[in-house]
């Protein structure tokens, strides 16, 4: 059917004042009226989360999928006719992270299209990387929020809303042995002993179990069991190794290394160990080792002293 040049000259001139007064009329009036409302919602695969963060080594990507749609009221449909195909703006921010991480977005502002139906959803991908620090609580809950603003245009009304992502931080196993000496020269009837002051530079209660490794023969060595540190930097705790040399009759010049190894586990929990830390300490023997005959020496000793006692009165 072929209508008049008149009748389609007055459809299009309709249309045109249609999308002129859409585009005049304030915002505020024109909701009540049209109420089409930019819609934005940002996810994220729960089990990228799942999985604790660990400290200070680990950089976590997550994929953020942002969606955009439009919602409507009963005339929202002659604004969407007017606005399809018009390019929104949605911006993303990070407005809140603990102090004990740090996060960034490869992209924060993206650019959407208003879709042809109203309820139609676009999506769009960017990427969130996560990282934490030493002094993130192991295992407590942490999160990032995230801003996200779609810009208004004429008749579509913007939109605003936070979003919050969930994460734990890892346990770090980390120990910082401290020595004041690991080199001593003793006799062979003498004992070495070698204090180990041990800081806790993790992120949750640890106890350090210490045991001799590569004890040279005849030698004897003992070292504390385990010391417990608390939570938190400057956390620390003193071990104390001793060290015996070989005291079999005879003169000793006899040099070896002790080995001590560390190792730190969380305190609630034995399955979380740490990267085991070895220490090494340098003893020297030297000198004339007479087991057994102290008491024997003693005496001689004594004997020796009345036996000068005595000479010098009888020559008074």
């Amino acid at each position: 059917m072929n209508y008049p040049k008149t009748v389609t000259a007055s459809v299009i001139t309709g249309l045109l004042l249609l999308s002129t007064l859409f585009a005049s009329i304030p915002t505020t009036q024109a909701a009540g009226l049209f109420n089409l409302t930019s819609l934005v919602r940002v996810d994220w695969a729960t089990n990228d989360t799942q999985k604790p963060i660990v400290p200070r080594g680990e950089l976590r990507t997550l994929d953020l999928n942002v969606s955009y749609t439009t919602t409507r009221g009963a005339f929202g449909q002659l604004a969407l006719f007017v606005y399809r195909g018009r390019q929104i703006t949605v911006n993303l921010e990070i407005v809140n992270t603990p102090d004990w991480c740090s996060a960034t977005l490869s992209k924060s502002t993206l650019a959407f299209t208003v879709p042809d139906t109203a309820g139609a959803i676009t999506y769009q991908i960017t990427k969130l990387s996560l990282s934490v620090s030493d002094t993130a609580p192991a295992f407590d809950q942490g999160s990032v929020t995230i801003k996200a603003t779609a810009n208004k245009a004429g008749l579509i009304l913007g939109f605003t809303d936070e979003f919050t992502l969930n994460f734990v931080p890892d346990y770090k196993p980390l120990i910082k042995p401290t020595l004041a000496t690991n080199t001593k020269s003793i006799g062979p009837m003498d004992t070495a002993s070698f204090p180990i002051t041990i800081e806790n530079l993790g992120n949750a209660r640890t106890i350090v179990y210490l045991e001799v490794v590569d004890l040279p023969k005849d030698w004897t060595a003992v070292v504390d069991a385990q010391v417990n540190l608390e939570e938190g930097a400057g956390s620390t705790a003193i071990a104390y190794l001793s060290v015996k040399p070989p005291k079999n009759i005879g003169y000793h010049y006899d040099e070896e290394i002790i080995k001590v190894r560390l190792t730190p586990v969380k305190a609630d929990d034995s399955t979380k160990i740490g990267p085991a830390v070895n220490e090494t300490f340098l003893i020297t023997s030297r000198g004339f080792s007479t087991p057994g005959f102290e008491p024997i020496i003693f005496l001689g000793a004594l004997a020796a002293v009345l036996a000068i006692v005595k000479i010098k009165r009888k020559k008074t």
